[in-house]
């Protein structure tokens, strides 16, 4: 059910609608970008949980002619008003549910920019299939009623009326919002400047600034996304890219690198040295990520550096093999949108795209369907941390795609929802598919762990890996046994491609999601 295979091409998305419109984008030889932008569109009507126009967006393109992978990001600043000082006199953190909390959204920019770049088919055609959801309606999953219903209890009074007008939503409710139909089809129409430079800019402006907001239509008119320099590291004889600071993604590479110094043990990814192993380089990943990671135009590092065989070496050398020696970190959640496209070229895209927490800020641009991200309180309110909010800053992000390239070609592209869960479960797919040779149905379905529980400091274990608890506890960990399929653990999907050409394209059974492959 969760997974396709093919040769020609395939897509794997959080919800099936959204694999259908990538698909329908492919069939009619659009490329990877056009599928993976139309399926975008189609996630923002059928998962306003998790993303929409009101969000942020990475992505990485790979290009088979030329082998190249290239990097974007469309991650929206603090508007210039923003003010740090008078903040943290009120508050210690940014309230996440409140207009503080909101950063310019930069996923329709994202979108501009990659189809500049890569798009074959008409822009205004990536989001009929999008429009047309939202206008007619579409019966919401078990997952996704939950989650909007919840939100009631913060979204503010137009984000209740346009998708909670009665109250809590049961699954197969019919979901309609003719506002965010109608946003669509101008952003179809006239372009990512309608968005930007236009009258949603100004009634965004009208809805946050008297609430304590710092984002203007000046700050929205100025925002351009761009195109980055990837991050790259070796595992096992492969290339993995991520997209770059101030995405999470170098923590993947960093916990991935320490790895790579040990050699699996058992035959099974879920064995209790491997496992100890996984969660420690991952901590001592976090540790750095946690201390610098921030927008690079604020805070320049060469992230290079920490990736050296030295700095990697010694981290190495801190690891235990028979006991922890440190402790699990809290955990940020997030609800995020991850998605994979290749076409018959070759060519292929992974793109994240995100409000951050459930439904963001929870706060709606009335007319206009559209409900914004609140990425903005990831920012710290010390005044020497490198993450400190600033005007026209942009926050470290949770946020990450990444990719694993080899000797003929891509190998796969994938990534997942789930906040400071996203490198954690990505490194445990990319073991168990490079050191244990799962297939990537297999590898997506199986338990995972998450270090760091959102109310304690502890490692959460899914049933399936509950057996390995004493052998765990042995060696130092705090750990939760919890049920099977969990949310926390993150909703990822995948597209890995066989040397011979096979394409297997999956999607999480803790989620929504299908694979598709032809």
């Amino acid at each position: 059910m969760y997974e396709a295979i093919g040769y020609r091409h395939a897509a794997a998305t959080a919800h099936p609608l959204a694999t259908a419109a990538a698909a329908g984008m492919l069939r009619r030889g659009g490329s990877a970008v056009d599928a993976a932008i139309a399926a975008n569109a189609v996630l923002a009507v059928t998962q306003p949980d998790a993303c929409g126009p009101g969000g942020d967006l990475f992505a990485l393109v790979y290009t088979a002619k030329s082998g190249r992978i290239q990097a974007y990001a469309a991650a929206g600043p603090a508007g210039e008003g923003a003010d740090r000082a008078a903040l943290r006199s009120r508050f210690a953190a940014i309230p996440p549910r409140s207009a503080m909390a909101v950063t310019v959204p930069g996923a329709v920019r994202g979108w501009e920019i990659l189809h500049r770049a890569h798009g074959l088919l008409p822009w205004a055609d990536l989001f009929a299939p999008a429009a047309d959801l939202a206008e007619r309606g579409h019966p919401l999953t078990r997952k996704v009623a939950q989650s909007l219903s919840a939100a009631a209890a913060y979204a503010d009074d137009a984000f209740r009326a346009t998708l909670l007008p009665s109250g809590p939503l049961r699954p197969g409710h019919l979901l309609q919002n003719p506002d965010l139909a109608a946003t669509l089809q101008a952003i179809g129409a006239q372009g990512a400047g309608w968005y930007y430079e236009g009258p949603f800019a100004q009634a965004l402006e009208r809805t946050l600034v008297p609430r304590g907001g710092f984002v203007t239509a000046a700050d929205m008119a100025a925002f351009r996304a761009e195109e980055v320099t990837p991050l790259t590291a070796s595992y096992r004889g492969r290339t993995v890219t991520v997209t770059p600071p101030p995405s999470q993604g170098v923590a993947l590479l960093l916990a991935l690198r320490i790895l790579e110094g040990f050699l699996p043990g058992g035959e099974r990814f879920d064995d209790p040295r491997w496992l100890h192993l996984t969660v420690e380089a991952k901590r001592r990943a976090f540790l750095l990520r946690d201390r610098l990671l921030a927008d690079p135009d604020a805070s320049p590092r060469d992230w290079l550096i920490l990736l050296a065989d030295d700095r990697i070496a010694s981290a190495q050398a801190d690891i235990d093999e028979g006991m922890s020696r440190t402790p699990s970190q809290a955990l940020l959640p997030g609800d995020t949108t991850f998605l994979c496209t290749l076409d018959e070229q070759g060519n292929a895209c992974a793109l994240v795209q995100s409000l951050y927490m459930n439904v963001g800020s929870g706060i709606m641009v009335p007319g206009f369907g559209v409900h914004l991200q609140n990425r903005g309180c990831y920012f710290s309110l010390e005044a020497d941390h490198p993450n400190a909010l600033a005007p026209g800053k942009r926050t470290a992000h949770t946020l990450m795609a990444s990719m694993v390239t080899d000797g003929h070609g891509l190998s796969a592209a994938l990534g997942t929802m789930g906040g400071d869960g996203q490198p954690q479960t990505l490194l445990q797919l990319l073991s168990r598919i490079y050191d244990y040779g799962e297939d990537v149905d297999e590898a997506v379905a199986q338990p995972r762990w998450l270090d760091g529980g959102a109310q304690d400091p502890t490692l959460l274990l899914e049933e399936g890996l509950g057996a390995l608890a004493p052998a765990l506890e042995a060696k130092g960990h705090e750990l939760r046994v919890l049920g099977p399929s969990v949310q926390a653990m993150g909703h990822a999907q995948a597209i890995v491609r066989r040397s011979d050409g096979l394409l297997r394209a999956a999607a999480d059974p803790r989620g929504d999601g299908i694979g598709w492959a032809e």
